[in-house]
């Protein structure tokens, strides 16, 4: 029988590092984000996993209205 599938977890949850897939999943998913979005916070604001949660707050996604029919 094979192992079950286990969830990896970053070792310093302070910093969001994204270099490899699994990282990126992890973060977009306990971030609740897109990977567009997380890299720009990170890209303004660093890896400090405090200041890209407040930077993904200040920065709601935009919502595109859809076309009325």
């Amino acid at each position: 029988m094979k192992d079950p599938i286990q969830r990896r977890i970053p070792h310093d949850l302070t910093q969001v590092i994204i270099n490899e897939h699994w990282q990126i999943t992890y973060w977009t998913l306990t971030l609740q984000t897109t990977q567009e979005r997380l890299t720009r916070a990170i890209r303004e604001v660093g890896s400090n996993t405090e200041l890209i949660r407040t930077w993904l707050r200040e920065h709601p996604p935009l919502i595109t209205p859809k076309p009325m029919t």
